[in-house]
């Protein structure tokens, strides 16, 4: 079967080429999102401009609405009073999947306990900077050897992981940069914010099952 699809194609040259057929349109929707976005920002800047900001319920939608996290009111306002406002709301809320706010007391707290050590924090960025490095540079490897392989089994096969390295090496520098942010700027901006002592976290084992599926959810 694999050597009739392989016989059909005719060139090792055209698997690449389809691939890069399928790449123009995928960058034309990152451009349309771009646009998308680029109109969000306008409707939300004339939402502002019209709106009563005392209100916290439309303060928080309309900073979803931009930033993209529910980012907590006080969270917020507490944001909002920082010389660089609009930076600190992009920073707090890319990192906001690894942050939660205690509605009863207010305090910040880490999603997961690991992350409320600075060290622990600096050593998962360096080990998604090494992921990155050797996914990227096996997605090259991949591409030599189907390149070499020519029209076979192997060379189809080194394809198909040289896109998925890519895949994944994406995956692994977009952590990396979450977790450069939570080194830099989670204390750079939180700095004056009450935090829950770590030895108050809870557990995920001590909790019931319904409420730890329901934190799965939200992580995702």
């Amino acid at each position: 079967m694999f050597s009739e699809i392989l016989k059909a194609l005719g060139s090792p040259w055209l698997i690449p080429l389809i691939v890069a057929v399928i790449a123009v349109p995928l960058a034309k929707g990152l451009f349309g999102l771009h646009r998308s976005r680029a109109q969000d920002r306008k409707d939300f800047l004339d939402l502002w401009a019209k709106a009563d900001k005392a209100d916290d319920l439309w303060l928080q939608v309309a900073v979803r609405h931009v930033y993209g996290e529910n980012l907590p009111v006080p969270l917020i306002r507490h944001l909002m009073l920082q010389p660089q406002a609009a930076r600190a709301l992009v920073d707090l809320a890319f990192v906001w999947p690894l942050l939660d706010m205690d509605e009863a007391t207010g305090e910040m707290r880490w999603r997961e306990k690991r992350h409320s050590s600075l060290k622990a924090r600096r050593v998962e960025w360096r080990i998604w900077l090494a992921a990155y490095a050797i996914l990227a540079f096996s997605a090259f490897g991949f591409i030599a050897l189907a390149v070499i392989s020519g029209k076979s089994l192997l060379g189809l096969a080194a394809w198909a992981l040289a896109l998925e390295a890519f895949f994944f090496a994406y995956r692994a520098l977009g952590k990396a940069e979450r977790m450069s942010d939570t080194v830099e700027a989670v204390p750079r901006w939180t700095a004056k914010l009450k935090w829950k002592p770590v030895a108050e976290y809870k557990s995920a084992a001590a909790l019931p099952a319904r409420f730890r599926k329901s934190e799965t959810r939200r992580k995702r």
